[in-house]
């Protein structure tokens, strides 16, 4: 149920996101530990969470990339694509937080393994700067 009421609060923000912002998209791993409350919920009204949240998602001009479950942690890891815009994304991660059935919650921006190798080219010109001082 409270999956449900998230996803239409979603769809209610959907006109924080525009057809602009969706063309530059941000990726993002959502690291969630449900409470007891939660847990109770889920097992009441068993089902694929991630089909309760994708409609909400897709409505914002995101996509649902994943969403799994960690055997043996009680966690859920879910990836989305956002669009490029940091207060729509900050929103986002704070709609979450007044819910009461998260005990922890974690946000962390992904980048490709392309651009982590291109990340790692540069680290010789900031070590050039570092050595200037």
């Amino acid at each position: 149920m409270k999956h449900l009421a998230f996803g239409t609060l979603m769809a209610l923000c959907g006109s924080m996101a525009t057809a602009e912002d969706a063309a530059n998209m941000r990726t993002f791993l959502f690291i969630g530990t449900s409470n007891s409350a939660a847990w109770e919920m889920q097992i009441a009204n068993p089902g694929d969470r991630a089909a309760s949240v994708k409609g909400g998602i897709e409505a914002l001009g995101g996509e649902l990339l994943s969403y799994y479950w960690g055997l043996g942690s009680g966690k859920n890891y879910i990836t989305v694509a956002l669009p490029d815009d940091p207060t729509f994304i900050q929103a986002f991660y704070v709609s979450r937080l007044g819910d009461g059935l998260l005990e922890d919650y974690q946000m962390i921006e992904l980048m490709s393994s392309a651009d982590m190798a291109e990340a790692l080219e540069r680290v010789p010109e900031i070590k050039a700067q570092d050595d200037l001082k």
